[in-house]
């Protein structure tokens, strides 16, 4: 009987996360999922896998579970929407992100036996307001928070090319009806004042959940896949023909758009978030054949609002 291939997971109580952890686990990978709340995250994910305290930085735990894995996936990082841009949360952005990086990567270089590959996310972001222009892998990083945050948070993956393959997942606006942008656009449309936000003009560059996990699993075994990867669907929509799409799956109309302004009023700088955009373009995965469960806009909001 074969031993499972171990797997390492940081992150694994998100929402991304759970969905990853069930699939792996079908999969019949042995999971090793650092968190927080060990006690918490087992209730959570099920007892099965094995639990190690997550201090988002180097630990004698993290060196241990690193060496002879197959793989470490590391999705840590304080949430980009979670609190009011402050100086002091902006450093939470960039710090969780950034030293909990540099630790998995420590551990990797540091391991006897290194994993076969580092997936690491990131996200689009990197692109910064990209305007109409095209953003592939190798189009060069803006200069903005979320930019920058990107570019430092992709850096610390960089030693640990040295002993693996690392893959730098460039994750789009992840659509799902529990959490983030989709889910903050619901309610306004089911009670008839659902529109746009900004200008519309705004490219965005959405993902089903599905396609995240999918890539991220596929780009494990994938050996051809190294560096940065889009991970967002192929047809990227500006956001109020976004809003149209939502409405039309609703049978709402899609008639109030929320201005720049009240959105700056609201939310303070993190509302760059809304009024900027990326047009973004998988190519790598494209390229190297992935096969996208979720190509088209109507077909991703249908499986995912219908239904509701």
């Amino acid at each position: 009987m074969n031993t499972p291939k171990k797997i390492v997971i940081t992150g694994a109580t998100g929402f991304l996360g759970k969905r990853l952890v069930a699939d792996l686990s079908a999969k019949g990978y042995a999971l090793v999922i650092f968190s927080r709340s060990p006690d918490s995250a087992r209730k959570t994910l099920g007892a099965q896998h094995e639990y190690r305290a997550w201090q988002g930085g180097e630990s004698p735990e993290l060196q241990t579970a690193v060496n002879g894995a197959h793989a470490v996936i590391h999705l840590a990082g304080a949430s980009v929407a979670g609190g009011r841009w402050t100086e002091k949360y902006k450093a939470l952005i960039l710090n969780s992100r950034t030293r909990g990086t540099q630790a998995v990567s420590t551990a990797i270089v540091q391991a006897e036996h290194p994993p076969e590959v580092f997936f690491c996310a990131s996200a689009v972001g990197y692109y910064g307001n990209a305007g109409d222009d095209y953003c592939r892998e190798t189009t060069p990083p803006a200069k903005d928070f979320l930019a920058m945050v990107c570019t430092e948070w992709e850096a610390a993956t960089k030693s640990a090319e040295k002993k693996t393959r690392v893959v730098r997942g460039r994750i789009g606006v992840v659509l799902d009806k529990h959490e983030g942008a989709l889910a903050k656009m619901l309610l306004p449309f089911k009670l008839f004042i659902g529109g746009h936000l900004g200008s519309g003009r705004q490219w965005f560059s959405w993902v089903h959940p599905d396609d995240v996990v999918g890539m991220i699993l596929w780009s494990l075994e994938q050996s051809t896949v190294r560096g940065a990867m889009n991970i967002v669907a192929p047809e990227a929509v500006r956001m109020a023909d976004f809003a149209k799409a939502l409405g039309k799956i609703l049978h709402r109309p899609s008639m109030f758009p929320v201005p720049a302004f009240v959105l700056k009023l609201i939310l303070g700088e993190q509302a760059w978030i809304a009024i900027s955009g990326q047009h973004v373009l998988p190519e790598v995965a494209q390229n190297n054949g992935y096969t996208f469960h979720f190509p088209k806009l109507e077909g991703a909001l249908g499986d995912l609002v219908g239904k509701s």
